[in-house]
């Protein structure tokens, strides 16, 4: 049996060896760890300056983003320089930015969110050339119906508030005011615009919906309905009362109107007229009645009734207008149609009885302002005027009196006298008169239009002007 042997080996801890490999062991160590610790600085700078270059690089597409909303909001807006848009919209566009970057950046919570608020900002952007154009739209409609006047066919009615028209002369720069856009609730899809006096005070805030409607006659702005044009389609499709003359429009044949009246609507008795009456000469003319009753029967009870009702029930569609029509129009007692007094309240709507109303008076307004009460007659080749000269009766006198009564000279000097006296017009011979006003005298003619022509005197007194037109003698 061998002698038994310790398991565990010896290990030299003291000798120099030893300590010579620990010590090369332990630089060893560090010399790696300083290595790893370098790569890896080296790999975080490179990183950092990675990231760096793509944050400049996501601010810089941020910023271009910013630069094309502005440059879009200066197309749109260039038309209309009196409107700070920095104003309105820098917030937004701040806001555009910020949601860009953190996009790009992924440093976003909620990135659908900041998808669809981008969206609004740019859809408010490009609906600034909407918006103008309903602007530009609205005031050139009510531009239009100023220049046709207030209570006039195609012009403003009298029931608009005075505030909002004061608005509309303000956008379209007829006052001074200001006019600046906002967004309502901060929603960018509703772009507003708020109108204000020269001192700030509030006039009105429109909208896009509000703008348009203006834009097409309708809404905020009451305007008149014109229904000239369409009377003038009624005349043509009752040609058998309304004499047609063929013309050309757009290069088609077309029947319109010519303003007469056909002969079975006429009164058969024939009237002569003095049209101008001057000394020896008289201007005449024939002229016919218009049968009104015969009119009247057949807006009752012919076709013409059938076509005014069916304009007037059409007109009734929209209440509003028609309403405006018949207060403005019909009822307006300032025109040659004296009207009826009437008005309808604006504010309810018509009841049948009303409506009714409005039919039968819209009648009789056609009536009698689309049909003159007589005609000339004009026979084939000849003018509607006959003129008529007479010779004046020879007479022994000078003098001719103030009333045209032939006077022997002695009558007409005391005449002359006592104008010359007290003041007033002396007729002479040749168709002279003698205007005399405090001692000063003027001579003059008078044409066939009835306008008094100034004659140059034959000297610089009043005796002068006197024996120019027959008188004799002093005049004191």
């Amino acid at each position: 049996m061998s002698a038994y042997t310790n398991p565990e080996t010896y290990i030299d801890t003291q000798s120099a060896q030893y300590l010579q490999n620990l010590q090369s062991t332990i630089a060893g160590s560090f010399a790696k760890v300083a290595q790893s610790y370098a790569s890896r600085q080296e790999e975080l700078k490179k990183e950092k300056e990675e990231n760096q270059k793509i944050l400049r690089a996501n601010d810089m597409k941020a910023q271009e983003y910013s630069f094309s909303l502005y440059t879009d909001l200066a197309k749109a807006g260039e038309g209309d320089k009196s409107v700070d848009w920095a104003k309105t919209f820098d917030p937004l566009i701040k806001e555009s930015v910020a949601l860009r970057s953190g996009l790009l950046n992924g440093t976003l919570p909620d990135n659908q969110r900041a998808i669809k608020r981008l969206a609004q900002i740019q859809s408010s952007v490009d609906g600034v050339t909407g918006s103008l154009a309903n602007l530009s739209a609205a005031g050139s409609t009510y531009k239009e119906a100023l220049d046709k006047g207030v209570s006039a066919q195609g012009g403003l009615s009298s029931w608009n508030d005075p505030k909002i028209t004061l608005a509309m002369d303000v956008l379209t720069q007829r006052l001074p005011g200001n006019k600046e856009p906002f967004f309502k609730d901060n929603d960018p899809s509703k772009l507003m615009w708020r109108v204000t006096d020269n001192s700030g005070g509030l006039l009105y805030e429109f909208d896009a919906s509000q703008l348009d409607k203006i834009s097409k006659g309708q809404g905020l702005i009451k305007t008149i309905p014109n229904q000239i044009e369409a009377f003038d389609t009624l005349k043509t499709t009752n040609n058998n009362i309304f004499e047609t003359t063929q013309t050309k429009v757009g290069g088609k044949e077309v029947a319109m109107p010519n303003g007469k009246i056909n002969t079975l609507f006429l009164k058969p008795d024939q009237k002569e007229v003095v049209v101008a009456q001057s000394e020896g000469k008289k201007v005449t003319k024939l002229i016919q009645e218009v049968d009104f009753d015969l009119i009247r029967k057949e807006a009752k009870d012919g076709n013409l009734g059938v076509t005014l009702a069916s304009q007037a029930n059409g007109m009734l569609a929209n209440q509003s207008s028609a309403i405006d029509f018949y207060n403005d129009i019909i009822s307006d007692d300032r025109g040659a149609y004296k009207g009826t007094g009437f008005n309808f309240d604006p504010r309810r709507p018509l009841t049948p009885a009303d409506q009714q109303k409005f039919v039968e008076d819209y009648k009789e307004y056609f009536i009698k302002t689309q049909i003159a009460k007589t005609q000339d007659v004009i026979k084939p080749g000849e003018d509607a005027f006959t003129t008529t000269y007479e010779t004046p009766k020879p007479t022994k006198t000078k003098g001719v009196s103030a009333t045209g009564t032939q006077k022997n000279q002695a009558d007409f000097n005391r005449e002359i006298a006592t104008k010359v006296k007290n003041g007033g017009v002396i007729k002479g011979k040749g168709g002279l008169y003698l205007d005399v006003k405090n001692g000063v005298g003027t001579v003059y003619k008078i044409d066939s239009s009835g306008l008094k022509i100034p004659i140059e005197s034959e000297g610089d007194t009043l005796e002068d002007m006197i024996s120019q037109i027959g008188g004799t003698g002093r005049t004191k």
